[in-house]
């Protein structure tokens, strides 16, 4: 058992580990499987609900339904008025959002205990039916092909993300951005829409949980009274979502309205929940995500070739993304950058991290694994994240022990197996001028 403190002696010293987290668990008899986690230190209750449908279910030339849905379902339903989702949730002191991503999109609403059955009626309202009217799906096209130019087309390197998937992932259901393209979403009708609500949005092809401060017998009793209801015949035919490795590296270019090069090293990695994500993580921590990382110390402390320079990790459920995103300053060769991060992946690779190294990143990770799930929210969608891509609510009770059986070797493994001399796609903004 271990016990953190933060460095300002705040209340995370009394944060205990491992802290074992339960759930109740039932089915309805339309299909909904349902979570509950009681937690009764706090008067707040969330409510998450989240469909298995993504961007990579989309048809082509129809790309952006599914986050065109995403505001969709906040446009009011057969009970509730346009916009009343939110009015709801905020007099009773609540906030709602929702995020699309490549396998599903999540809703969800943080409430006071004693006003969580209104997020239920909510859910259970927008679930069942929903307000696809002309003037609500053009209204909503406006507002998602606005959003795509000002967070993507026309910000800077705001087309990075679009251009990883579509390379590194040709031909797949994640090659295609998840906010979509306008001729598509300008393309999509009403009855479309009202097709994908009824096919996508069902209790069969969904996980309600309920988090917080509640009683278990009450939140059920609540759940199968505003859910039990709804009846829809799930369709849903499944492409299969075909993954090709890079046969060779693909070295792409932009020019773009930028001050400062941008580089992006892309390497494909395997699905969500392998054994060598876990290595990746560490791997991640020791080359670049902290100021005594090699990288960041070499390239942005002392030599100054970089502004910054980080490593993030894509899981998907049939694929990942290793990427290392380097800011270089100005006057700097993009290829010596490029020579020196190869530099260091390849001293990894044959010698491997030190045990100082190792020690320090894995105090980390399991410090950085304990804090999140101080967080109701955290644990809520972790949980979803869970059940969707691997039917185990419980696995959020042993994920930390993944990360602790680590060994030295399975980092250097994992830079050999999918790093070192591998196939990549290598995206370069450049400024314009």
């Amino acid at each position: 058992m271990k016990r953190y403190k933060t460095a300002t002696g705040s209340s995370i010293e009394s944060i205990t580990y491992p802290k074992k987290i339960h759930f109740k668990e039932f089915d309805l008899n339309n299909g909904l499987h349902c979570i509950l986690h009681k937690d009764n230190r706090n008067p707040i209750v969330n409510v998450t609900v989240a469909y298995k449908v993504g961007s990579k279910d989309e048809n082509v030339n129809k790309k952006g339904i599914a986050h065109l849905f995403e505001h969709l379902m906040f446009q009011g339903s057969d009970n509730v008025k346009k916009n009343e989702h939110f009015n709801y949730v905020m007099k009773s002191g609540g906030v709602c959002n929702a995020f699309t991503m490549h396998d599903m999109t999540v809703y969800f609403e943080l409430m006071p205990s004693n006003s969580f059955e209104i997020s239920l009626w909510l859910e259970s309202e927008r679930m069942n039916s929903l307000n696809i009217s002309e003037d609500n799906l053009l209204n909503q096209k406006n507002v998602v092909i606005e959003e795509k130019k000002q967070i993507h087309d026309n910000a800077p390197y705001g087309t990075t993300i679009k251009n990883i998937f579509e390379n590194i992932f040709r031909g797949s259901g994640y090659e295609s951005a998840v906010i979509g393209e306008v001729s598509d979403i300008n393309s999509f009708s009403s009855e479309e829409a009202m097709n994908f609500h009824n096919n996508y949005y069902s209790p069969e092809n969904s996980v309600l949980m309920v988090s917080g401060d509640i009683d278990y017998d009450n939140a059920e009793k609540l759940i199968r009274k505003y859910f039990t209801g709804i009846e829809k015949q799930n369709t849903i035919i499944r492409k299969k979502n075909n993954i090709v490795c890079l046969s060779e590296d693909i070295d792409l270019q932009v020019y773009d309205n930028v001050q400062l090069s941008f580089l992006n090293l892309c390497y494909q990695i395997p699905p969500i929940g392998n054994k060598s994500n876990y290595s990746l993580d560490y791997l991640g921590e020791i080359i670049a995500n902290n100021k005594s990382s090699r990288l960041y110390k070499k390239l942005v402390y002392e030599k100054k070739f970089l502004k910054s320079i980080k490593a993030v990790k894509y899981e998907l459920e049939d694929a990942g993304i290793f990427l290392l995103r380097a800011m270089i300053n100005p006057g700097v060769d993009v290829e010596d950058i490029k020579n020196e991060i190869f530099k260091v992946i390849n001293d990894l690779a044959e010698q491997g991290c030190t045990d100082e190294e190792f020690q320090k990143v894995k105090n980390q990770i399991e410090f950085d694994n304990t804090v999140k799930h101080i967080k109701l929210q955290n644990i809520s969608i972790e949980t979803i994240f869970n059940y969707h891509y691997f039917k185990d609510t419980n696995r959020i009770n042993s994920e930390m022990n993944k990360y602790l059986s680590v060994t030295k070797q399975d980092i250097k493994n994992s830079v050999n197996d999918f790093i070192k001399n591998k196939n990549k796609l290598i995206l370069t903004y450049l400024p314009k001028n």
